[in-house]
């Protein structure tokens, strides 16, 4: 039989083993929901940072827009008349003056120029006069010489020509007073300014943080790395690809492989991905794991350090106990070790503790800058809740509305609203786009505290916060801007009215001049007198489209309804408008060939204002013989295109509309952009006001292009209802 001791000793290795064990799975689990913990902290962080430098850089966007776009209105306002006058007025040293102004306002724009329609700098703000070198081999010139709507076009970072510096550019297109591209306003944006405003956010240089075009283009980054610059992040696409396929605007992405050329070592990194809201571009931010993990190790090496102690004491522990049958004197030796262990894992405790009061002191700092850019905001910002109760309002909304936040804070957002209007989360629930994307953007009346009224400019976002839905509404003061429209059509009303009738007084003296009413009139004065009274014609067509498109946009055009013979309709427009085909080298004909047949058109009624159908037909015909080459025809037709609705089309013979043109075709002070349609004169008026007026008849306009089998040239149409009616003999 073996001895109870030994019996007791194989028992207590068996136990003591199976402890060890324990104490190993335990520290590992633990070691493992802590590394969970950190990762999720860092992804916070991480995202915090993301959001703080996708508004800083969104914000100094804001201002690169708003310098190219105010440069570029001030040039269409004053210089837009064609390519040769916009150089020749831009190439002042005044010019060149208020562009360096320009930059020295926005720290990020490294130079404001002008190029002219070949590529050439007309002006620049860094010197005057203007360095002479071509542009015209950029994307930003291409992209606005070739597509007169991409608007403000981002280009791909090149080096600067001037300085050899790396730039990213805006371009804004210069259109001319005919429409023709006469050329671009830049706008260069120095990649080393976000660079260093990076640096500021990159937890003491040890993140990355790139700057980067929607189709993953480099436009700047930190560290700077200019192997990259111009560069594609192919590596990173599928985590943007990601992003973009559930629909949201930002993402955390960890991965273990290499990240482009700026990561080769493929060491594991926490991406954290943003998209700026009204802005082209991307934000990433990244850490390595050697970084977001730090503390973690630390404190994990920590944790093994106690586990290891832990597991010498417990062996030390059950050493004893297997002796303590042989020598009773070692039990309090063993208790005094254990004892040191457990002050041991108490030290590491308080070392826990004091390392969470710093992770709590850094969520501290980064609130700290969120609330600083709720303070600076350039305009007024109020939060509310889901029951349209004020949580927070911004110094400059408390200037627009002129309540403190004292005053408004806890109480309803209806006292921002007129009386009978509707409150903040009602003027958002009202709004399908609101409804659909949880954002809206919207123009209405708000009243500020003393009970003044004044229009607003509200763009409203909802978002999530502890569970509950929260709304943040920007308010922006619009009435200076209503003021400007207002002063606009009150110029335009003035001088229509005060030009129209001394002009009528000219036109009647011209004319009595070129009838012989004093007497005989030299064949070179007359000559003269007929240029004049023609032009004084087109600028009474003129003066009276201005006052048509006044009347419309007042909502005061006047209409006189009756009931006219289709083809009694059409026998007036081509009687109205023979001379002037004529001139113009045009034969103008009543198609006899269309359906129904002309002995049909006469039994057909229109309930139509007379005088502005014959307005409508007027521009229709005119426009069609200025397109018209010499010895061509217009034929105005019909065609049924409904049992009550019958289409009257005006057909020209010349090359149709062009496909650049077709989308602003019915706009006011529209024009093709044709040597043929400038040299024939017009307002650019006819067509919008003949879109209201058909429009006011309960019918459409429109037009296409027919093909060569079909004649070709550009076929305008309007449709109205029908009224039958028997004619009586």
């Amino acid at each position: 039989m073996k001895p109870a001791g030994v019996r007791t000793s194989r028992i207590a290795r068996a136990f003591g083993f199976c402890l060890v064990l324990a104490i190993l799975l335990a520290a590992s689990a633990f070691i493992w929901t802590l590394r969970l913990q950190e990762i999720h902290k860092w992804e916070k962080q991480s995202e915090t940072f993301s959001l703080v430098l996708a508004e800083n850089t969104s914000q100094q966007m804001d201002f690169a827009y708003t310098a190219i776009s105010s440069v570029a209105e001030r040039i269409q306002d004053r210089w837009s008349v064609s390519a040769e006058y916009l150089t020749k007025q831009l190439s002042t040293e005044d010019f060149h003056q208020m562009l360096a102004e320009k930059v020295a306002l926005f720290p990020a724009i490294e130079v404001i120029s002008v190029l002219d329609v070949h590529g050439d700098v007309v002006s620049s703000s860094r010197q005057f006069p203007a360095p002479k070198y071509n542009l015209a081999d950029r994307d930003y010139f291409e992209a606005q010489r070739d597509s007169p709507s991409v608007g403000i076009y981002l280009s791909n970072p090149v080096q600067s020509k001037a300085t050899g510096e790396w730039l990213f550019f805006l371009s804004h297109r210069l259109t001319g007073s005919d429409g023709e591209f006469i050329g671009a306003v830049i706008v260069g944006l120095s990649p080393n300014f976000y660079a260093q405003m990076y640096e500021k956010l990159s937890v003491n240089g040890s993140a990355s943080i790139s700057l980067l075009r929607e189709d993953l283009t480099y436009l700047a980054r930190w560290p700077e790395n200019s192997a990259v610059m111009g560069q594609r992040n192919v590596h990173d696409a599928s985590m943007y690809q990601r992003v973009h396929e559930q629909a949201k605007r930002s993402g955390i992405f960890i991965t273990g492989q290499a990240h482009g050329a700026e990561h080769a070592s493929g060491t594991t990194r926490m991406t954290a991905i943003k998209t700026l809201d009204k802005y082209p571009l991307i934000l990433n931010f990244s850490v390595d794991e050697d970084v977001y993990l730090a503390d973690w190790r630390k404190i994990s090496m920590a944790i093994a350090i106690v586990t290891a102690g832990a597991i010498a004491a417990v062996i030390a522990a059950f050493r004893i106990l297997i002796q303590l049958f042989l020598q009773r004197e070692r039990d309090m030796q063993d208790m005094t070790a254990l004892k040191r262990e457990a002050d041991v894992i108490n030290q590491n405790q308080t070392t826990l503790l004091a390392n969470l009061t710093q992770q709590q002191t850094a969520l501290k700092v980064s609130s700290d800058r969120l609330t600083a850019i709720f303070e600076n905001a350039a305009d007024g910002i109020v939060m509310i809740d889901d029951k349209g109760l004020v949580e927070a309002v911004n110094p400059v909304a408390e200037a627009i509305y002129g309540y403190s936040a004292q005053e408004v804070i806890g109480k309803n957002s209806q006292l921002f609203a007129p009386p009978g209007k509707q409150d903040l989360l009602e003027l958002a629930l009202s709004q399908q786009n609101f409804q659909r994307t949880g954002k809206a953007r919207l123009e209405t009346e708000r009243v500020r505290k003393d009970g003044t009224p004044f229009p607003a400019e509200l763009s409203i976002s909802a978002y999530q916060l502890a569970g509950e839905r929260k709304l943040i509404i920007i308010v922006r003061d619009i009435s200076e801007r209503r003021k400007i429209e207002r002063m606009k059509a009150e110029f335009i009303s003035t001088v229509s009215h005060e030009l129209r009738t001394p002009l009528t007084s000219i036109r009647g003296a011209l004319g009595l001049i070129g009838g012989g009413a004093i007497g005989f009139v030299p064949e070179k004065m007359r000559s003269l007198i007929q240029i004049a009274q023609k032009n004084s014609e087109s600028l009474t067509r003129l003066i009276n489209d201005l006052l048509d498109v006044q009347k419309i946009e007042a909502g005061k055009m006047d209409f006189e309804f009756a009931s006219f013979p289709l083809r009694q309709l059409l026998d007036n427009a081509i009687q109205q408008n023979q001379s002037m085909a004529g001139s113009l080298g045009v034969s103008l004909v009543l198609d006899e060939g269309a359906e129904p047949d002309l002995s049909a058109l006469g039994a057909m009624l229109l309930r139509v204002d007379a005088g502005r159908f014959q307005q409508v037909m007027a521009n229709l015909i005119s426009n069609a013989c200025k397109y018209s080459p010499d010895s061509g025809q217009v034929r105005v037709m019909t065609q049924m295109i409904a049992a009550n609705r019958v289409r009257i089309i005006v057909a020209d013979q010349g090359n149709g509309v062009p496909e650049n043109f077709r989308d602003r075709i019915f706009e006011k002070f529209s024009q093709a952009d044709s040597s043929d349609t400038r040299s024939k004169g017009g307002t650019g008026l006819g067509l919008a006001i003949s879109k209201v007026i058909v429009h006011y008849m309960d019918g459409d306009i429109g037009f296409y292009n027919a093909s060569p089998e079909q004649g070709g040239g550009a076929h305008f149409y309007i449709d109205l209802p029908l009224q039958t009616a028997t004619v009586k003999a």
